[in-house]
């Protein structure tokens, strides 16, 4: 079995906060122990009409996580007639992150929550398995995420186009593929904004070869 707290950092989350869109890619593979799984993973996870919630690390928890966070807000809004907001969704997944942690069985997933709300604008929040939450312009996670640091330090403004954002992305994933030892072929990527939910086109070795 894969260490739990090795898959955290073998796969990659990276998000970027702009005025009106939040950017969100991450990894598709599934690896357990020395094996990859698959390459067509499914870590963004639209649990509204305009939140996204990107999961890495163990598979079981990621997937567990997902559901209950997902089925509980719809819930929230049959009951109620209308969702939670993104810094309410985010309040409620971190206090379930706390709460398994305060039982002695931690859920093993790193987070970022990408959101849009028409009265707040765009919002970006990390999240890890010892529950910490910060709000941030933009943010990584895992191996991968730690390669590409440097080059959004660089390159992000919060000004960006969704053409532009898109562009450093694909600078940090070409930069993790070229340099990181795990073979993280295919990135999905999709961006929340006023308009909703979209799914861009996936970034991987043949985005970098046209």
């Amino acid at each position: 079995m894969t260490n739990p707290s090795t898959s955290l950092y073998l796969q990659c989350l990276i998000g970027i906060q702009c005025q009106d869109f939040v950017l969100v890619a991450a990894d598709q593979t599934n690896i357990q122990s020395i094996i990859v799984m698959s390459d067509d993973e499914d870590k963004l996870h639209n649990i509204s009409n305009s939140l996204v919630m990107g999961v890495i690390g163990d598979h079981a928890d990621a997937v567990h996580l997902q559901q209950y966070i997902t089925k509980n807000l719809q819930l929230y809004k049959l009951k109620n007639g209308y969702e939670l907001d993104t810094p309410a969704v985010v309040h409620f997944t971190r206090r379930t992150l706390s709460d398994s942690l305060k039982n002695g069985n931690p859920t093993m997933v790193n987070m970022l929550l990408a959101g849009y709300d028409r009265n707040t604008g765009s919002a970006l929040y990390a999240l890890d398995f010892l529950a910490s939450c910060v709000k941030v312009p933009y943010a990584v996670h895992g191996f991968g995420g730690i390669i590409s640091l440097g080059i959004l330090d660089d390159l992000y403004r919060p000004t960006l186009s969704q053409t532009e954002a898109y562009e450093v992305l694909k600078i940090c994933i070409r930069e993790i593929q070229k340099r990181l030892f795990a073979n993280l072929k295919n990135f999905q990527v999709k961006i929340v904004s006023r308009c909703g939910i979209k799914t861009l086109p996936t970034i991987n070795a043949d985005t970098f070869s046209k």
